[in-house]
């Protein structure tokens, strides 16, 4: 093996895997002719704390997004994100109009694998938002791990993250409380 100097080369870690996380949400964007929004997020508690902040500020990459429908067959799902909101974060009532209020607010996710192509044709694995909690829900471990899913017979491309937002907090007030 060739001599390496390692003096001023930065670690890589591992990657979270498919389970339950607390998170905070960095980033949200409305998409009004599409009627959703892009909801960006990192992870505020655990071994992977600030994982994808670090990975933007180490790499420039954006933080992930999931996208949350408000088409009116969808407001069920919708209700339901919202309410895992309110009840991750004391005191917290959305206006019902307000995207930014939820920037800085703790929330459960649920992420599964999700082996997809990426716009190479070359077949990955990624983490995607399988469902949404309350922070005691995923503290409580009140939520399953899907198995992977495989997307990629159902087309080519890896979506962008628009957002370039990195918190500032890893909690939504501050001061550690959700």
């Amino acid at each position: 093996m060739k001599t390496l100097n390692l003096e001023n080369v930065k670690e890589t870690f591992d990657s979270p895997d498919a389970g339950g996380y607390v998170c905070i949400i960095t980033g949200v964007e409305d998409v009004p002719e599409k009627e959703y929004l892009r909801v960006s997020y990192d992870i505020a508690e655990g071994e992977y704390k600030g994982f994808y902040s670090q990975r933007k500020k180490d790499m420039g990459w954006d933080c992930p997004v999931t996208i949350r429908s408000y088409k009116e067959k969808a407001l069920g799902f919708f209700k339901g994100f919202v309410t895992s909101v309110e009840k991750s974060n004391k005191g917290f009532k959305w206006d019902g109009k307000t995207e930014s209020q939820f920037v800085k607010k703790g929330v459960g996710l649920v992420l599964r694998k999700e082996k997809y192509l990426n716009s190479k044709n070359e077949e990955k694995v990624r983490l995607v938002v399988d469902s949404i909690h309350s922070v005691d829900a995923i503290r409580n471990g009140d939520f399953k791990v899907p198995e992977m899913t495989d997307v990629t017979n159902r087309g080519t491309g890896a979506t962008a993250n628009p957002f370039n937002a990195t918190p500032t907090d890893s909690t939504p007030d501050g001061n550690g409380s959700f």
